[in-house]
């Protein structure tokens, strides 16, 4: 390299570098991170009841409860009864429904178990109604989903296949494997927390006098429902008659057979025919 080319490019890095000074000489300082915020309070193990605007507790408000018993698709046999209790104290307008701790039990109705080809274990449950302590009526609740299995996400499954084509690449014998591998049991251990939502609606408008009211039936347009079940009918139908076929027109009588002896003719002789009925012999025979 020449010494002009050499001084040029020394002047083109000097100037860069007086230009970056600039540039971070002029540009504001950026602010600090505020400090984190400090605790509103301490968690304390006295559970507090939940807020409830107004008077009345609407239909579908979320109730929590917490599992007593476990809840296992692989051991749990279909008609247990969980034991479980209110997480959470039940107040509205100020009058304690339900307190923190009242029992409730729910009824396992079906079981499935986890099988081959990564199938997972599955429980239905159904919720009994919530006898609330003190009181002649029940709140009657049920489940956000009945139907309780593993949910996985998509990113899951995408990383599980992906993880088994890899393994299918490079472990022999690894199709195999997944290919009869065994999906994971549902299992809700106890103190599994177990998100419900009410099916009546508690009017505490007048403190002495609590209502439950369940939600008016439902109005029909007039339309037929469509059912995929078809009801037997209360009695059998009599079967249909055909009816009779058309009589066509009469057929003539058949004719009459012919003899069997034929008859003799009027313009024979007697003399001609043989005393024993039987035919003569030709002229011509006798002759020869």
């Amino acid at each position: 390299m020449s010494a002009g080319a050499r001084g040029a490019a020394e002047k083109a890095l000097a100037a860069i570098g007086l230009q970056a000074l600039l540039v971070a000489a002029l540009s504001p300082a950026a602010p600090a991170l505020p400090p984190p915020a400090e605790p509103r309070g301490r968690p304390t193990s006295t559970p507090t009841p939940e807020a409830t605007p107004g008077t009345t507790f609407p239909y579908g408000s979320t109730l929590f409860f917490v599992l007593d018993d476990k809840i296992d698709s692989g051991s749990t046999a279909p008609g247990t009864t969980i034991h479980m209790h209110l997480r959470t104290p039940l107040v509205v307008n100020g009058s304690t429904i339900a307190p923190a701790g009242a029992p409730a039990t729910l009824q396992i109705v079906t079981t499935r178990k986890a099988q081959t080809g990564d199938e997972d274990g599955a429980v239905q449950v159904h919720l009994d109604p919530f006898a609330l302590p003190g009181r002649s009526q029940v709140l009657p609740i049920r489940a956000l989903h009945e139907y309780l299995t593993i949910e996985r996400t998509g990113g899951q499954i995408a990383t599980r296949d992906t993880t088994d084509t890899i393994g299918d690449i490079f472990i022999p014998g690894h199709i195999l494997y997944h290919a009869f591998r065994r999906g994971q049991q549902f299992v809700l251990p106890p103190g599994a927390v177990l998100r419900t939502q009410t099916a009546a609606t508690i009017d505490a408008s007048n403190p002495r006098a609590i209502v439950l009211s369940t939600p008016p039936p439902f109005e029909s347009t007039y339309d037929t429902p469509h059912s995929d079940l078809t009801a037997q009918p209360l009695y059998t139908p009599a079967p249909i008659r055909p009816r009779p076929l058309p009589h066509g027109r009469p057929t003539l009588p058949p004719s009459p057979t012919p003899t069997v002896v034929p008859t003799t003719p009027a313009s024979a002789s007697p003399a001609a025919i043989p005393a024993s009925g039987a035919p003569s012999a030709a002229p011509s025979a006798v002759a020869s």
